[in-house]
């Protein structure tokens, strides 16, 4: 709509203003200039990709590095806890619910597993600090 307000405006400055006179090579060396100028920016932006493209590889790469560490930790971590609280546990689930090795190792894993699963989800699903 404002584009039709602006029509007459445009009409009376094409008739107002007269055109320069330009020298004939004018346009061939406005666009060789253009070209110029487009490679020197197509250039520019490769180089700025290109620096961006690494520099999210790095922060990629050290997140995988650290993602790694970080499950290698809990592995060990739940797999030495998984057997601190089944010596602890077994001769109380004996001695109180007369319930044999069989049935407590298997609990005592399963415990453990939704545990540390949880864990996992708390600290993927946990809003960021800002």
């Amino acid at each position: 709509m404002t584009e039709n307000l602006f029509d007459p405006l445009h009409e009376a400055l094409w008739q107002a203003l007269v055109p320069p006179t330009v020298p004939p090579e004018f346009r061939s060396r406005l666009m060789a200039a253009l070209q110029r100028e487009g490679l020197r920016d197509l250039a520019v932006r490769r180089a700025a990709l290109e620096l961006e493209h690494k520099l999210e590889l790095r922060r990629l790469r050290t997140g995988y590095v650290r993602l790694r560490r970080d499950t290698l930790a809990l592995v060990v971590a739940s797999a030495f806890t998984a057997g601190a609280l089944a010596s602890l546990a077994l001769p109380w689930l004996h001695d109180t619910l007369g319930v044999g090795a069989a049935i407590s190792m298997p609990l005592i894993a399963i415990v453990i597993g939704m545990a540390t699963g949880a864990s996992v989800w708390w600290e993927r699903f946990r809003p960021s600090p800002r």
